[in-house]
């Protein structure tokens, strides 16, 4: 897992739940289009488009040229663009967010730099449907237990 901890001792709750399957280093420079799975960090530079349903970190020494559309993206460093998050943006100190954000959850520590617009908009109603079903599905506790499709509550006594 990801140990990596912010300056107060907190670790971002993204951090810690996502292990990082790519890292481009901080003397590295990549231009083009980014698609991937799981989680990247950047601590170089890029210049283009990042798509991804995943979990993106920029990290301190990182900047970033071009379009980001992924799950959770973690701002430590220098992103000049415009972000696209399905799940979350963070912003976090010392980081720099140069364009607009568009994201249902939008997290921004003190100290950090956000120039531009920011607009937070729900999820779409077929994602908030599929997220609805997993809850069902996993219930709550010791009580949890699948629907059976077609058999009411009443009929399993």
């Amino acid at each position: 897992m990801l140990e990596k901890k912010s300056k107060e001792g907190k670790a971002t709750e993204a951090m810690e739940r996502r292990e990082v399957n790519a890292f481009m280093g901080a003397e590295t420079f990549f231009e083009g289009k980014l698609t991937y799975t799981g989680a990247v960090r950047l601590d170089g530079r890029f210049k283009g488009v990042i798509r991804s349903d995943d979990t993106l970190i920029v990290g301190e020494t990182g900047r970033i040229d071009g379009e980001i559309h992924v799950g959770i993206t973690i701002i430590q460093g220098e992103v000049v663009g415009n972000v696209y998050g399905k799940e979350r943006v963070e912003l976090h100190h010392p980081g720099r967010m140069i364009g607009n954000i568009t994201a249902p959850v939008v997290i921004m520590d003190e100290g950090a730099v956000f120039e531009g617009n920011c607009k937070m908009k729900e999820k779409k109603k077929e994602e908030k449907k599929e997220d609805k079903k997993k809850e069902e599905e996993k219930g709550i506790g010791i009580f949890a237990h699948k629907k059976e499709p077609g058999v009411k509550a009443e009929d399993k006594k």
